[in-house]
């Protein structure tokens, strides 16, 4: 793994786990400076290819990578097909995602035998 870490990088791990502005400013006040300011550029997207020179923002990438590396394997996901994590005894990820599986077409075993 390169020591470098960009803030495309960074803001496709923020999108996998759901990290959002304020959760990043908050995390990050007192150790940077104008956390809310850096992590505004990180999330647009703007400037993926500019690597992140901050130690404990780093730090905290590597972690959590290491976290959703570890994670990954073992976490269900939305019945739907979107690939969003569920948690506890859900099945969705979100009442979007209920509607979507509402909508979708059904086969059945006799639909299936008509198709073929």
């Amino acid at each position: 793994m390169s020591n470098e870490v960009t803030f495309g990088d960074f803001a496709a791990l923020s999108r996998r786990r759901g990290w959002t502005l304020p959760f990043l400013s908050e995390r990050f006040r007192g150790t940077i400076e104008q956390p809310a300011e850096l992590f505004g550029r990180v999330l647009q997207g703007q400037y993926a290819a500019v690597a992140i020179p901050f130690d404990s923002v780093l730090a905290f990438y590597r972690q959590e990578l290491a976290f959703h590396r570890d994670t990954a394997k073992r976490e269900r996901l939305c019945a739907c097909g979107c690939g969003a994590p569920v948690f506890d005894r859900k099945k969705w990820a979100s009442a979007a995602c209920r509607k979507r599986s509402q909508r979708m077409p059904t086969r059945t075993a006799f639909s299936a035998s008509l198709s073929s």
